[in-house]
């Protein structure tokens, strides 16, 4: 019997180091930022889920003044360390990248949004909605 709560002890305790190792549970909040130089504000956000979809991530924009705009990402993402976000002033396009890999744009020429893994694969309008971030823009 002994063998057997043993057994069933060290099962409980690899789902518990699996969950930890896989979802990285923690650090919500705002993984990259951008100002322009006109006021325009940008962010991406991660919310972890404390489920096997482990974040969600969403893009903010707005204008100086304006009312934030939301862009979907990623529901069941991993954890996004070493997020930046870039602004190449020709193409008036706001890049997102993870650990320097592409990972969505706003094309502002355009006001469409794309998202993918390395490349576009999906492009819609931007915003896609209009709602306050659940995370202050850092000062």
């Amino acid at each position: 019997m002994k063998i057997l709560g043993v057994i069933i002890g060290c099962l409980v305790l690899l789902v518990v180091a699996a969950f930890v190792v896989v979802i990285q549970p923690g650090s919500s909040g705002v993984v990259a930022s951008l100002r322009l130089a006109d006021g325009s504000e940008f962010m991406v956000t991660q919310r972890c889920n404390w489920s096997p979809e482990p974040y969600t991530v969403a893009f903010y924009m707005r204008s100086p003044g304006g009312k934030w705009g939301w862009c979907y990402i990623d529901h069941q993402a991993n954890r996004w360390r070493d997020a930046a976000m870039t602004y190449d002033t020709n193409s008036d396009v706001v890049t997102v990248t993870v650990r320097g890999k592409w990972r969505a744009a706003l094309d502002r020429k355009r006001s469409t949004f794309a998202i993918g893994d390395g490349k576009p694969k999906r492009e819609l309008a931007a915003p896609q909605d209009y709602f306050e971030p659940e995370f202050s823009f850092p000062r």
